[in-house]
């Protein structure tokens, strides 16, 4: 299992309504169903979609030379790259050479361009189990991003529990190792996930309202 970062961006902030699909308000035992949306915010051509901003950052460096599915994708050839560091979760080939355009936080209409390094893979979409958002906002109205590496914390009385997601205020997401859908449980129409603080010991269920994905445009 890849083992990931907290996200930077924090703030809830909506996704551009013309690049969002959303699904049912369906109702399950009173809870509401997952709303699952998709961003496109990149072109098959590499191209960045109207509506969407870029930030390059020159002085960094990534690695997309394996084929490794970033589990938000709903397209092929969205790649998660390396290093960890740079929280790269969701890339797809640029246009301009030798750059990908990532998305870290697909709540925002923000990208990053960074340079590549060697040969960007192509990557088929992650087998069904190993798809989960890049990002949920859970009933309580707390925000979990996905983890991209760096040392991560235990759980008393669960040392083979791990973390998937990182939380604003719920701490992290907590699942088994090679969970399916790192560890968001969709078995139900309103998805529900593990949390605690590192350090504790009481796992909490929570129920996920929004779940973000990220498709090719």
């Amino acid at each position: 299992m890849r083992i990931r970062t907290l996200a930077v961006a924090t703030a809830a902030l909506a996704a551009v309504a013309t690049s969002v699909g959303v699904a049912s308000a369906a109702t399950t035992k009173g809870f509401p169903a997952t709303a699952r949306i998709v961003v496109r915010p990149v072109t098959a051509s590499g191209q960045v979609r109207a509506g969407f901003t870029v930030t390059g950052q020159p002085n960094q460096q990534v690695d997309c030379s394996f084929r490794d599915p970033s589990p938000a994708a709903v397209s092929p050839n969205i790649e998660f790259c390396s290093p960890s560091a740079e929280y790269a979760v969701a890339c797809w080939k640029a246009a301009l050479p030798h750059r990908v355009l990532c998305m870290r936080d697909p709540r925002t209409d923000h990208l990053v361009r960074i340079p590549r390094i060697g040969a960007f893979a192509p990557t088929p979409v992650a087998p069904a189990a190993q798809r989960a958002p890049l990002v949920m906002k859970l009933l309580d109205g707390d925000f979990c991003s996905i983890r991209s590496g760096g040392a991560g914390g235990s759980l008393l009385g669960h040392p083979n529990l791990f973390i998937t997601y990182y939380c604003v205020h719920a701490g992290a997401v907590w699942a088994a190792m090679t969970p399916r859908h790192e560890g968001v449980n969709e078995s139900r129409p309103s998805w529900t996930v593990q949390t605690a603080r590192p350090g504790q010991h009481t796992l909490v269920t929570r129920h996920v309202v929004k779940a973000w994905f990220v498709g090719t445009a």
